[in-house]
């Protein structure tokens, strides 16, 4: 009797131990703070993202957002403060529209008048210019985390993934933290060498070594780029309850179907 006694208190205090160590695992999610997101997505991103998928619905991705678009109009003032870097990126966007312009002039799609308000419209030196460039730089992350979301929520439901948009929203805006910072430091590099690069192959290489298409590629491979996917990739395979390489094909292969499209076409 006294050893039934034993052992069915012995199941109750493993039965409290685990309950308690349950309640700990729930407060450990609930006391998940933006902060410690925004530093855990860099630090432990596998954790940090476990921890959102597991925890009460919470918004994280507005805090990191609204540091992406600091650190973008930041980006956008550092390019029009330098002379040289605008000239020579706009130079080539000159030329690339002035035979387009031309085509289009040809054809009766536009006329001369349409054609040089367009051309004068990408002068630096321009009010045009900076309220566009201020503009894109003040509603690009937002474009950015909505589409990305967006075409991310659709591939996961394809695949009968169960899945949150408020959790895809907080993957994407928590790693574009990531691309943030990738994007100030590809604009001092591109300052150093007079022409936009990035983190990436295209720092060792010069466009007119490889060509433009080939250099264009290569600068869409940085540093930041990658580890802002590899971060989503990581972020979705949590959230969505999907393994790692299933998660890392979706991710990488609408990078590199966006790379290759843009690379050829722009």
């Amino acid at each position: 009797m006294n050893e039934e006694n034993y052992t069915g208190q012995g199941n109750n205090e493993n039965k409290s131990t685990n309950s308690e160590e349950n309640v700990e695992t729930i407060d450990q999610f609930e006391e998940l703070s933006k902060s410690e997101a925004m530093s855990g997505v860099i630090t432990e991103p596998g954790e940090t993202f476990e921890a959102i998928a597991s925890g009460p619905k919470k918004n994280y991705w507005s805090s990191p957002v609204l540091i992406a678009v600091v650190l973008s109009l930041l980006s956008s003032f550092l390019f029009m403060r330098d002379p040289e870097l605008t000239r020579n990126t706009m130079d080539k966007q000159k030329a690339k529209m002035t035979e387009k312009f031309e085509q289009n002039i040809k054809d009766g799609k536009m006329t001369q008048e349409e054609a040089d308000n367009a051309m004068e419209s990408m002068n630096p030196n321009s009010p045009f210019f900076k309220i566009i460039g201020y503009a894109g730089a003040l509603i690009g992350p937002f474009i950015i985390l909505l589409l990305l979301s967006v075409i991310y929520l659709i591939i996961l439901k394809i695949l009968k993934a169960e899945v949150e948009f408020t959790n895809i929203l907080n993957v994407v805006g928590l790693a574009m933290l990531i691309s943030s910072v990738g994007s100030i430091l590809a604009i001092l590099i591109s300052i150093m060498k007079g022409n936009m690069t990035g983190v990436s192959p295209g720092i060792f290489l010069s466009e007119e070594s490889i060509g433009e298409k080939a250099f264009s590629f290569l600068n869409k491979i940085d540093v930041f780029t990658i580890w802002f996917y590899v971060v989503i990739a990581i972020g979705l395979t949590k959230i969505a309850k999907i393994d790692m390489a299933k998660s890392a094909t979706i991710v990488f292969g609408l990078f590199l179907v966006y790379a290759v499209i843009t690379s050829l076409v722009f």
